[in-house]
């Protein structure tokens, strides 16, 4: 696949470098993308504008402060026919009132809102509740060894497309539902930042249902 990543830190770097290693075309962005050259030459990457990997990516990885999100939007538009992965999160100590907004909104999770800011996308939750530092040093793993990732959205293939790339790097994906569902792993949900494996999440899910 041709993914895009907007936000190459912490979150968007290290799933960019893991998806450049098994094979998929990776364009890094950033206001200053020269400064993630030496990044992205380490896996044969590219690097370029926003707006460049908005065009470059089949996938748009969105993985910056959530307070940027209105910016973005003014910046790049609908993203029509893009699978938009959400990996943003609303902190208020961050991100200010729109934050504290969307938390205090009990019609619509964060990844909605998201959804609503991009309504040609394909928008699809994930890897908002797992620390960058598990996604960088427990990624490849297999079996009943593999850290759970968290997903949801409301367009099937789209999410089905998602899983594959979330197993391609050697997590276990954890089908949620409905983007509706996702609250159940933004900040300070049950499921939020666990980093459990997939077994231990699967029995956690259970839990929390019963």
């Amino acid at each position: 696949m041709k993914i895009g990543i907007i936000g190459s830190g912490n979150i968007g770097g290290t799933l960019g470098r893991h998806w450049a290693t098994v094979g998929h075309e990776v364009l890094f962005s950033s206001r200053n993308p020269e400064e993630l050259k030496s990044m992205a030459a380490k896996v044969n990457a590219q690097t370029g504008t926003v707006q460049e990997a908005v065009t470059f990516g089949d996938v748009i990885l969105l993985a910056i402060p959530f307070g940027k999100i209105p910016a973005l939007v003014q910046q790049v538009g609908r993203l029509d026919g893009k699978i938009l992965i959400d990996a943003t999160n609303p902190y208020p100590q961050r991100d200010g009132d729109i934050a504290r907004q969307i938390i205090e909104n009990k019609l619509q999770t964060a990844t909605e809102y998201v959804a609503s800011q991009f309504p040609g996308a394909h928008t699809i939750k994930a890897f908002n509740s797992i620390y960058y530092k598990v996604l960088e040093e427990m990624a490849f793993r297999s079996g009943d060894q593999r850290i759970a990732v968290q997903v949801c959205g409301d367009d099937f293939q789209a999410k089905q497309m998602v899983i594959q790339l979330i197993e391609a790097i050697g997590f276990a994906a954890q089908d949620i539902g409905n983007l509706a569902s996702g609250v159940i792993f933004e900040p300070n949900a049950p499921l939020y930042n666990k980093n459990l494996t997939i077994t231990e999440a699967d029995a956690l899910l259970l839990q929390l249902a019963a």
